[in-house]
């Protein structure tokens, strides 16, 4: 088999396995699984249950890139009664929301992401506004995903927008850690930190949240915003779903695979290279499986970026091009592959990139520079002058990111 059709068949198996496990963290369908309306009363999974004929009031907030298609699995059970639906989500990420004017009024704002822009605290204001005066047979289902950290800001008195997207913005290019920035973002912010269930009090909220943050901590994913003993939390999604269906589509190709972690973290050339590494000498073997199988490593979690330079890209994409150096010329059928689950891997339109052994040698006979790219944190044109992107458009869900290596 030659090289191109190898990485045609790599590049193939890499896309199924994708996404395989874009589907199994499909919002609605996680949503739908956790909640259900018999009778007049809404249940949860958690045993949890309201009569809503006992509920004079609802209101409903979708906020995170997964916004939309979690509040629209909801809303059909709610929606013979008085719904005020706040809607947040990123923008471009609002596809298909018109069933959602079922509400009885409806807000819905896109906003910036991973800096908060004027229509976050537009999001934020609706949201804290919303949740004034409620009583103790007011409910508020709060449909959150990553992403509303930045998209839904209500800074505290004297924060203003500026100083808001200048903190923000240290933040991602100092290395920090998830955690680490959510736990900033919540000090400065009148919802997060749980302040949106003070804020509705008495009313009972309930939290559905699709997780993209290691370990599931509720007082990190989208900064905490339901992060108070007085609301009940549902967890409906989360990494560890993508990265077992991941296993499975590798399985069903034919590949032997394993969950390496689902605590993927560190910086992202880093973890590239040593994934790369690992794949390349063909350690993959070190799992136990027969020789010769062909074999599929997964790797879930989170990784972070150190800005060196002023280039365009994201951790997925970074950890790719670090693959793709380590990669140069390796022989056999070999291949790493990296994307965010929300499609939007950093400030571009692309969810992450692939790398294969003949990356960096189709990258110098147009002119490519891998290392410079490297160095500038510019991975993003490295890799679209090459195809080598991958593409898929806002998923509508968000748990982290997933990285595959493949050998054949």
């Amino acid at each position: 088999m030659t090289n191109s059709v190898t990485h045609s068949v790599l590049r193939d198996d890499i896309n199924i396995i994708l996404r395989a496990a874009l589907s199994a963290v499909d919002p609605a369908n996680a949503v739908a699984a956790h909640a259900r309306r018999v009778g007049p009363a809404l249940h949860f999974s958690d045993g949890f249950s309201r009569d809503l004929n006992d509920v004079d009031r609802i209101v409903l907030l979708g906020l995170g890139k997964a916004a939309v298609p979690m509040a629209q699995a909801i809303l059909p059970m709610i929606a013979d009664k008085p719904v005020q639906a706040i809607i947040a989500t990123k923008y471009g990420h609002s596809s298909g929301a018109e069933s959602l004017r079922a509400a009885k009024h409806l807000t819905l704002i896109e906003s910036a992401h991973p800096v908060p822009d004027e229509n976050s605290i537009r999001a934020g204001n609706a949201v804290w506004d919303a949740l004034g005066g409620l009583s103790e047979k007011s409910l508020v289902i709060a449909c959150i995903s990553g992403g509303a950290s930045a998209l839904v800001a209500a800074p505290l008195d004297g924060i203003r927008l500026g100083t808001l997207r200048a903190i923000n913005t240290a933040l991602l290019a100092s290395g920090a850690d998830i955690r680490e920035m959510n736990t900033v973002r919540a000090a400065i912010d009148r919802l997060k930190g749980g302040g949106l269930v003070r804020r509705a009090v008495p009313a009972q909220v309930v939290g559905l949240v699709l997780s993209d943050v290691i370990g599931d901590p509720l007082d990190v994913i989208a900064s905490g915003l339901t992060n108070d003993p007085s609301a009940k939390n549902i967890l409906v999604g989360n990494n560890t779903q993508a990265c077992q269906a991941a296993a499975r589509a590798a399985q069903q190709l034919g590949y032997a695979p394993r969950i390496v972690t689902t605590a993927l973290t560190g910086e992202a050339r880093t973890r590239g290279r040593e994934i790369a590494m690992s794949a390349r000498s063909g350690q993959l073997n070190l799992l136990g499986h027969a020789p010769g199988a062909r074999e599929a490593l997964i790797f879930g979690g989170e990784t972070t970026v150190t800005l060196r330079g002023a280039g365009k890209g994201g951790r997925n994409q970074e950890l790719a091009l670090a693959a793709a150096i380590e990669l140069d010329g390796a022989t056999g059928e070999v291949c790493v592959a990296s994307f965010g689950t929300d499609g939007t891997d950093g400030p571009t339109d692309a969810a992450g990139a692939i790398a294969l052994p003949d990356t960096l040698a189709r990258a110098r006979a147009i002119g490519q520079n891998a290392s410079a790219a490297l160095d500038a944190n510019d991975s993003y044109p490295f890799f679209a002058a090459l195809g080598d992107l991958i593409l898929t458009g806002p998923t509508g869900t968000n748990v982290a990111d997933v990285v595959v290596a493949l050998r054949g």
